[in-house]
């Protein structure tokens, strides 16, 4: 019989090495990480996709087109995009809390752990994951406010284009604030962490090597998106058939007619798609994480070094 070797994840690695071996990871567990996610994940999952559905049912057709110029109430925009908002960092917490906990389990156990054992400890930390993920969103939030507070004062002054400007500058300090906790969720399981302690071990961790992580996250937030835009092709072609049809027609004039149940409908299934393939993030991001953990501890070094000397004994 054929042992499937086990991936070692305590140990440095280039980025190429952590994109490839996140999808060798992904194929020889995928079966039992799916059991594992179904069942912490499969709630805050199904809520994401009916705010998705409430979100892209409000900002799809002519009310929306319009509202901005004709002063109509926008509530119902702002409602979605607060569901969104919030329904996303609960299962995104879940998510990555949980791909994370699965990966300690992993390396524990030496092979595939008991899904069973895995959920029963994702389920014990599910307040510490919700208030790491909403941790994260409130620091970002700090972090863009900054900005687009000085951009609109200086807006509200009369200078126009130095207001949008600093704005838009706003980017910049929230990637580098993605970056720096981009691995705050393998750090606060792997260690045992507070979520105060792994925010800061996150950041200490990513120092001197900011660049780095961010061209691996860039990477691999690409290749989601190329496999991602797979789902997005029947959306593209509905709207460019139901376009060329309302041209045709002369009907061209009313907007709400490219986006009916139909449009809505798979909008919905594509977005789906899109918040599963984060599975692969989660997982890379916990690659990130011990190459850098590796890089500055060398723990797993003396991971071997100690079981060397206990065979030894």
């Amino acid at each position: 019989m054929t042992l499937t070797k086990l991936v070692e994840f305590r140990k440095q690695r280039e980025l190429g090495q952590i994109i490839s071996d996140t999808f060798t990871f992904l194929r020889r567990n995928a079966k039992p990480l799916l059991n594992v996610l179904v069942r912490t994940c499969a709630i805050p999952f199904i809520l994401l996709i009916v705010a998705v559905g409430f979100y892209t049912n409000a900002t799809a057709g002519a009310n929306f087109l319009t509202s901005f110029g004709d002063g109509s109430d926008m509530s119902s925009f702002f409602i979605s995009v607060a569901c969104l908002a919030i329904v996303g960092i609960i299962y995104n917490s879940m998510l990555y809390g949980s791909v994370s906990e699965y990966i300690k389990a992993y390396i524990a156990g030496g092979d595939v752990p008991d899904p069973t054992t895995v959920v029963a400890t994702i389920k014990s930390k599910t307040g510490t994951f919700l208030g790491l993920g909403f941790s994260n969103l409130l620091i970002i939030l700090v972090v863009a406010l900054v900005p687009v507070g000085l951009g609109g004062a200086i807006f509200a002054t009369g200078s126009e284009a130095v207001g949008v400007l600093v704005v838009i500058l706003a980017i910049f300090p929230l990637l580098y604030v993605y970056v720096k906790l981009s691995v705050i969720f393998p750090a606060l399981i792997d260690k045992n962490l507070s979520i105060k302690e792994a925010i800061k071990e996150s950041s200490s961790l990513i120092k001197n090597e900011w660049w780095m992580t961010f061209i691996t996250l860039i990477i691999i937030g690409f290749l989601i998106g190329v496999i991602g835009f797979v789902f997005q092709v029947p959306v593209v072609i509905y709207t460019l058939i139901k376009t060329i049809t309302s041209v045709q027609s002369g009907s061209m004039g009313d907007p709400a007619a490219l986006f009916d149940n139909v449009y809505l409908v798979l909008q919905v299934l594509a977005s789906a798609m899109n918040y599963i393939l984060y599975t692969i993030l989660a997982i890379s991001t916990n690659f990130i994480y011990f190459n850098l953990n590796e890089r500055k501890n060398q723990t797993g070094s003396l991971d071997q070094i100690n079981n060397i000397g206990s065979t030894n004994a």
